[in-house]
């Protein structure tokens, strides 16, 4: 398991190829980045889980500032065939690829394993408690890169591709503007589309509406700067875009189940992962 930051300067063009190093699933807690992976490009953020084969190439870029954060979970080569297996066994046949689909919307269940693993070992859980955290952790995480439904493989790939491609730049603006989002007349403008169109193909590609999906990424954008070590709850709610305190307030809680103040308290002495022993 690995704390892994990146402070990247902006680069809208992908970089040169590089391997992964381990097979590794990626949850991302702050920040974008873009990922290109043959010819599959996602915009990786806080709503995201992505999967990585080892010594596979991939190409990165960092259309936005800031960098960002993510927790890496290295899995070794039978772990992995095991894990695809309980939800795809046709798909668990090659060790080189263990993860031949590359990443999935993040499960409000998966979000929370997460926090709560990184809630033990700030604490120093004891090794069960922590392991098993993990455990679960990676099997939702894979479950959710197959939750995508199957409708869209009913298209030719030329139109699975615009699609992707629209719902792709469609959450780069989001990120951009998350503190003042555009309406879905304007975001569409934006990308040359009607809004109904957009609304469709989003909710179509990326598994949940427009809507939902701005209402997690900002809960999730929060709970890092809480975590982070944010003081008003006020100015937060402020800087994401919310109308007051008491919308922040209500929709933070829509999604972790408890308060700002309380997510707070109980996650603000977490800074940093230590590296621990892959799984």
């Amino acid at each position: 398991m690995v704390d892994f930051r990146c402070h990247a300067h902006v680069a809208t063009a992908d970089g040169v190829e590089e391997p992964n190093p381990t097979h590794s699933i990626v949850l991302v807690r702050r920040g974008m980045f873009r990922r290109t992976r043959q010819r599959e490009t996602v915009i990786a953020d806080a709503n995201h889980v992505l999967l990585f084969n080892a010594a596979e190439p991939y190409r990165y870029a960092h259309p936005l500032p800031g960098g960002d954060a993510c927790t890496i979970l290295t899995v070794a080569t039978p772990r992995a065939l095991e894990l695809v297996g309980r939800y795809a066994p046709a798909d668990a046949e090659d060790p080189k690829k263990p993860f031949p689909r590359g990443h999935g919307l993040s499960s409000q269940r998966a979000m929370l394993l997460h926090w709560e693993l990184l809630h033990l070992i700030e604490r120093q859980a004891d090794s069960l408690a922590v392991e098993d955290a993990i455990a679960d952790l990676v099997s939702e995480a894979v479950g959710c890169v197959y939750q995508l439904g199957a409708s869209s493989r009913r298209l030719s790939p030329s139109a699975r591709r615009r699609r992707r491609d629209l719902a792709e730049a469609a959450k780069l603006i989001i990120s951009r503007r998350l503190e003042m989002l555009p309406s879905l007349k304007e975001l569409a403008a934006v990308l040359g589309c009607s809004p109904f169109h957009l609304s469709h193909v989003f909710h179509r590609t990326a598994g949940l509406s427009l809507r939902s999906y701005v209402g997690r990424l900002r809960a999730r954008v929060a709970a890092d700067r809480l975590a982070a070590g944010a003081t008003s709850l006020t100015q937060l709610a402020l800087d994401l875009g919310y109308a007051d305190h008491s919308h922040f307030t209500n929709s933070f809680r829509r999604v972790w189940g408890v308060s700002p103040s309380m997510f707070r308290s109980r996650y603000r002495a977490w800074t940093r992962l230590p590296s621990l022993a892959g799984f």
